[in-house]
Order: C-alpha cells, then structure tokens, then sequence
C-alpha cells in the first residue's frame, strides 16, 4: 500500500495544485491548522486522513478519489493502526507531529500556488519521510 500511495499520491498533489480554486486553499489550510491543533495518537490520525482526502477532493479526479478512499479503509485496519501507534511512540508525539504538519504545510503552500512541480516533490518527500518513520523504507540515501 505505502509503495502505491508513493507512485500516485504526488499526482493527486500535481492535479490539486492545478485545479484548486479559493474555496480548496482554505479548506487545505483548514486542515493543515487542525492537523497542529492535535495532541494525540488518534487526533492525528484522523487529521491526517482528512487533510489526504481533502487534497483527492481538490483534485477534481474520480479515480483518485476512489484510491485515496480505499487507502483511508486500509487504515482503519489493525496491523496500520499498530504501526503507526508503533512509530508514534517511538519518534515522539510533538516531534512526529510537528514534521508531520511542516510537510503538509509545504504541501498545502504548493498547492495553493499552484505549482504543480513543487506539490509533487512535497508530497513525495513527505511520504518518504513517514516511511522512512514506518521501517517501510530504509533510509539509505537515494543515488
């Protein structure tokens, strides 16, 4: 799933940052400051998953909807939810909260001016780091 979600999540970003009218940059922004205003595990989680689908929504594409919905579903899961408590715990409630909610600001300030280019690689920098945080991906350096 976190390999499907790096191949095509920084797409949905690209389109957003194409399609995004006045409405969606403050609903990012909406999302983005409730995703700071959390304080635990579960919180979160949930801003985070709001502020994914929101950017889907923006997105204005059907299919990517649908795959983000299905990503959300695959969260609610026991094996996710243990993981990312997992990880959580282990890099540090502010410290995983904080850099969570730097990236989906940088992702959100792309978007916003629409800059298609820039969204991607926040994205895709974004879900690196957090599988990185997971033990998804080793944290080699890329070449």
């Amino acid at each position: 799933m976190a390999h499907a979600r790096c191949l095509l999540e920084p797409q949905v970003e690209a389109a957003a940052a194409a399609r995004r009218v006045k409405d969606d940059i403050t609903l990012l922004r909406k999302r983005i400051a409730e995703g700071r205003l959390t304080r635990d595990r579960a919180g979160c989680e949930r801003a985070d998953d709001a502020f994914h689908q929101s950017i889907a929504q923006v997105a204005r594409n059907p299919l990517l909807i649908a795959f983000l919905r299905h990503y959300s579903s695959a969260r609610c899961r026991a094996v996710w939810q243990r993981e990312w408590d997992r990880t959580y715990r282990r890099v540090g409630v502010e410290e995983f909260t904080r850099v969570h909610d730097d990236h989906h600001e940088q992702v959100g300030d792309a978007i916003a001016a629409g800059d298609g280019t820039a969204a991607h690689h926040a994205m895709a920098h974004h879900l690196e780091a957090v599988s990185i945080d997971m033990g998804v991906l080793s944290s080699m350096p890329s070449r």
